[in-house]
């Protein structure tokens, strides 16, 4: 029989593999995170005809060897792992990543990475994806060493706080007159009021005045009663001096503590903090600019930053971090198996997984509210298409004219 025949039906089988693959890249053309394959051929072990010969000196020259190639096999089929544009959703859930990394996810007993961040929270609270149910690894803040599962309490609470600092700046106005009294010298006193708390989260409103009493000096005192829930008052005689440079900046304070025993909690003790005074030549605008007490509070809503923190929001305005999401990168990502359900598996080729965070160490960062589209392109998938259907088209002829070659042979005798 002759070799073309088998020649050509070797690069037939071929060119209907490259097909397959083509149509099955074409098919996912809008899978999220899909990423495709490219298939490479090799040419078979030729059989020998003649081999080469070396030149004689003084006579003829080499020859080359002679060969004739049975025909063609698959190389490799290679995953294309490169990136590919992320798509907006709208869903904060929803993780898309820039860069070289995968999501850890786990079924129980086996560990799989994946592309594609369609994530959900569980009736359990588990981070889960909404593909195939797996949950999604990462770490939590009770045990920050352990790759675990993402779960988060929708009931989580966060304990109230006594306040125990305050921090006042702003600006005294140097132009002022020493205080003598209320009628003389109204400018020269500050009076500030702000909420503060006790241990059980009940509010307190405590005035603290501000008094000129010398060129670089101002004195700060509890001006009357710190004012408690249900009409409760605190009688708090507390006082300082609060010192400035001669170029208006601060210098320092001999006592900056406020102490008071509400009912029924315990004792409240307040560190002011005046180190952003200053004295220079223009208006009052001196103020409490934050204090770091709060009331108790339940669990309002939660976003997911770019370094896969899920951050709580509690009703009484704190954050809380309740936990990270993992990242995984690989040596060779293409050498990973696919194990269907946009789900990659390791592989001896692959490389272990390097496990850490994103935005760190090549990881990519965390995209939320988007999804990773399909780095398949339909231009250039149409044109491996036409290339093979025309190698195709071509066996297919090698195969014909191979038969008629036959059939005269076959008709020589009749």
């Amino acid at each position: 029989m002759m070799r073309s025949l088998f020649a050509a039906v070797s690069g037939l089988k071929t060119h209907q593999q490259r097909m397959d693959i083509i149509g099955n890249n074409i098919a996912n053309v809008n899978t999220f995170g899909f990423k495709r394959s490219r298939v490479t051929f090799q040419d078979m072990l030729s059989q020998t005809i003649r081999g080469a010969s070396r030149p004689v000196a003084g006579g003829r020259g080499g020859t080359n060897p002679m060969q004739i190639g049975p025909g063609v096999s698959l190389g490799s089929i290679d995953l294309i792992m490169g990136g590919s544009s992320l798509q907006d959703t709208g869903k904060n859930t929803d993780l898309g990543i820039d860069g070289d990394g995968f999501f850890i996810l786990s079924d129980g007993s086996r560990t799989y990475y994946t592309r594609v961040g369609s994530f959900d929270f569980g009736e359990d609270g588990s981070l889960v994806s909404l593909i195939n149910g797996m949950r999604v690894q990462g770490w939590m803040p009770d045990n920050p060493d352990t790759l675990t599962d993402i779960r988060i309490n929708i009931n989580e609470s966060e304990s109230a706080k006594a306040t125990t600092k305050m921090v006042i700046g702003g600006n005294l106005d140097s132009r002022v007159p020493i205080y003598i009294d209320s009628d003389q010298t109204t400018t020269s006193r500050v009076l500030l009021r702000h909420t503060v708390y006790d241990s059980k989260g009940q509010e307190y409103t405590v005035p603290i005045e501000l008094t000129k009493t010398g060129d670089n000096e101002w004195t700060w005192m509890l001006a009357g009663f710190i004012e408690g829930p249900a009409g409760q008052t605190i009688d708090a005689d507390q006082s300082g001096v609060i010192y400035f440079n001669n170029d208006g900046t601060y210098q320092g304070v001999d006592e900056n503590t406020i102490t008071f025993e509400p009912d029924g909690s315990d004792p409240v003790n307040i560190i002011l903090d005046f180190s952003k005074l200053t004295q220079y030549g223009s208006d009052h605008d001196a103020a409490v600019e934050s204090q770091d007490g709060y009331k108790s509070g339940v669990l309002d809503s939660y976003t997911i930053d770019q370094n896969g923190n899920i951050v709580g929001v509690f009703s009484n305005g704190v954050t809380r971090n309740l936990g990270q999401i993992a990242l995984s990168r690989f040596a060779n990502p293409a050498g990973l198996l696919k194990e269907g359900n946009s789900l990659y598996s390791i592989t001896s080729n692959s490389g272990s997984p390097l496990i850490g965070t994103a935005n760190s160490g090549g990881f990519g960062s965390i995209k939320p509210g988007s999804l990773e589209m399909s780095n398949v392109d339909l231009s250039t998938e149409f044109t491996d298409m036409i290339i093979t259907q025309r190698g195709f088209q071509a066996n297919s002829r090698v195969i014909t004219t191979s038969d008629e070659m036959l059939q005269e042979l076959v008709n020589l005798k009749r």
